[in-house]
């Protein structure tokens, strides 16, 4: 059933329509064809990726949908949006979109940009109800609960939040991410992870109290960030981050294939001695974070080429 620009609309509340920019038809064509969705966290990672795309892969950057720093005036919103042309002769391109932190960002995201391709196929007369978002996955970063090397890819296997409900990746769209890794020689692991609400009492990383407060109170606050993070890792969770449970959610309940990979730049648990620890290697993010995105964009390329409706 065609629903038009009207009811569309009402399902796009935070990220601007291309009526918000002076050459609406363009943006509008900018995201008639997008079927894959790939969303990163930081607002600078869709351009590097987008060129990254063009670089390595021989993918064309069709334009910038929407871009904070070029037109804060319409939107003060962290969704910056890059569509790139997949290569393909059926046409399928995808829109590389960041949502900055927590789920509600991937969320909006997610829904928007869904709502924002009908919009764009109606508003230029095609039939929109012809047109499905495909595939959601998800490039980030991620703490890991166990012993995974920094600079690894963590791959998503099953996602939590913080009181145990569990989301699942599409297992198909999974698969095709870690055979692309491999075929890129991205190392990866495989394992269940937690999408915390808290980035800091959530991943066990204590804050101290303001003013002074007995010290053994003082001891229970940090004991309390511990025993969090020790409930995951007794139900077996190896990675934490923030997003992954909130977009297998909202893409199960819309249909949509989803999956989520991370770059381990944090560790939370050392295994040898035994106890749970904050470290962080600035180094690993600054030469893997684009790793996740590789195996997700060839895999959508992939996914395009056998697609049947």
């Amino acid at each position: 059933m065609e629903r038009g620009t009207d009811f569309w609309s009402e399902y796009i509340v935070h990220i601007p329509l291309p009526t918000a920019f002076p050459d609406a038809k363009h943006h509008a064509e900018l995201l008639a064809n997008v079927r894959y969705l790939l969303l990163v966290g930081s607002l600078m990672r869709p351009r590097r990726l987008a060129k990254l795309a063009e670089e390595k892969f021989g993918l064309k950057r069709l334009g910038t949908y929407f871009n904070i720093v070029d037109h804060y005036e319409i939107c003060d919103r962290e969704y910056c949006i890059e569509i790139v042309d997949l290569g393909l002769e059926s046409g399928e391109t995808m829109a590389i979109c960041s949502h900055g932190i927590g789920g509600s960002g991937a969320e909006i995201v997610i829904k928007e940009m869904r709502s924002l391709i009908h919009w764009a196929n109606a508003y230029l007369g095609r039939d929109e109800s012809k047109v499905k978002l495909r595939c959601v996955g998800r490039s980030g970063t991620r703490g890991t609960l166990s012993n995974v090397p920094y600079g690894y890819v963590g791959v998503s296997t099953a996602s939590y939040n913080d009181e145990f409900d569990i989301a699942l990746p599409d297992a198909a769209l999974n698969q095709l991410i870690i055979d692309n890794a491999r075929k890129l020689d991205i190392p990866i692991a495989l394992g269940a992870g937690v999408s915390t609400n808290y980035f800091w009492g959530g991943q066990g990383r204590h804050v101290p109290a303001e003013g002074r407060i007995a010290a053994h109170i003082e001891a229970e606050r940090a004991q309390r960030a511990q025993d969090q993070l020790w409930r995951f890792v007794e139900r077996g969770i190896i990675f934490a981050e923030m997003e992954d449970y909130t977009v297998h959610t909202v893409c199960t309940a819309l249909g949509i294939a989803s999956a989520s990979v991370g770059c381990v730049i944090a560790r939370r648990y050392d295994v040898e001695k035994g106890e749970f620890i904050i470290d962080y290697d600035r180094n690993a993010k600054e030469k893997a974070e684009l790793l996740p995105a590789q195996a997700i964009m060839t895999a959508f390329v992939e996914h395009a080429k056998a697609y049947k409706e």
